[in-house]
């Protein structure tokens, strides 16, 4: 007899952030998703030479699109647009290890529970490839977009709490984020631990 696992308190807080964007990706007319934030990351990006990518938060996947019009394969992980390849939570993407020469990351961490936060950093360490490249945007302030009279960013953190928390899993290559993209080198080693609250 197999028996469901009992909710704990953060599952049901990550399925009510997940429903906000379920509504808004459903919603008639909805634009919400459609800004490809990564598009100015992409030169960037290209300098990495990578065969694969993947880009966590991707919502629409407008970013991987444009990526395979250049010819560079991709992925996009999302958990709640269905336009993404992958739609699961960042903490637990289900993909191999050491599959991505480049993890990106663009206006999406800030839309994580904090205690989120180190989980999918150590889940982007464990799928990139060994001193693979990172390249992030974060916002660092409220969401103007509000669902049920509730923002989209739990987690607003000013840059330096950002930096701290990516230096844990990455060595940052440019510390005051260039043209806004924190971009920066995974550390060696994906056992899992590194990031303690």
């Amino acid at each position: 007899m197999t028996t469901t696992p009992t909710p704990t308190a953060l599952d049901t807080r990550r399925e009510k952030e997940r429903a906000k964007y379920v509504a808004l990706a459903a919603k008639p007319g909805s634009t919400y998703g459609l800004t490809n934030h990564g598009k100015l990351a992409i030169p960037i990006i290209q300098k990495f030479k990578p065969r694969f990518v993947v880009d966590f938060g991707c919502g629409r996947n407008d970013f991987v699109r444009d990526l395979r019009r250049m010819g560079i394969d991709g992925l996009g992980v999302d958990f709640a647009f269905p336009d993404a390849d992958l739609v699961r939570p960042m903490h637990k993407t289900a993909l191999h290890g050491g599959v991505a020469d480049v993890v990106t990351s663009f206006d999406a961490l800030e839309h994580l529970l904090p205690e989120d936060v180190d989980a999918v950093l150590v889940e982007m360490r464990r799928v990139a490839k060994p001193r693979g490249h990172c390249v992030f945007s974060i916002c660092t302030r409220p969401s103007k977009t509000t669902v049920a009279g509730e923002g989209l960013h739990p987690t607003v953190r000013p840059l330096d709490w950002w930096l701290d928390r990516i230096g844990r899993v990455a060595t940052v290559i440019n510390p005051r984020a260039e043209r806004r993209f924190i971009v920066g080198r995974f550390k060696g080693g994906s056992d899992g631990g590194c990031c303690g609250a």
